[in-house]
């Protein structure tokens, strides 16, 4: 009686998980985009790495206004702001930017080696 009852409660568990092979049609792409772990586009991940050096320069032209006039206290602050800001945005960027731009450059030196690859077997032949 009790392995009638654990076979058949494994037969239902298999039934119950099978509900995800619905979504086989769905391109690489769409899968990616409603994927949890994703958060921000290349585009965003562009901007996101434009931004934080924008912000380092903005803190680099404060910082020579510091070293002229030490005792600013409104130019620490300020510094001290934006420095915190390009650190909190280059960790967004370290966490859902760096892996995805780093396997996109290496998709793209793939292609070009499989084009160059190409061209020396035409030229061979």
């Amino acid at each position: 009686m009790k392995i009638l009852l654990l076979t058949s409660i494994g037969f239902l568990s298999l039934f119950t998980s099978a509900d995800d092979h619905d979504n086989a049609e769905k391109n690489a792409k769409e899968k990616f985009a409603n994927h949890p772990n994703h958060l921000l586009s290349f585009k965003d991940c562009k901007e996101t790495k434009d931004g934080v050096g924008g912000l380092l320069e903005l803190s680099d032209s404060i910082w020579k206004k510091i070293e002229m006039d030490p005792d600013d206290e409104e130019s620490w602050m300020e510094v001290a702001v934006l420095a915190d800001l390009a650190a909190n945005y280059s960790t967004i960027y370290d966490v859902w930017c760096k892996d995805m731009i780093n396997k996109r450059v290496k998709m793209r030196m793939m292609a070009d080696k499989k084009k160059a690859m190409k061209k020396g077997k035409a030229k061979d032949n």
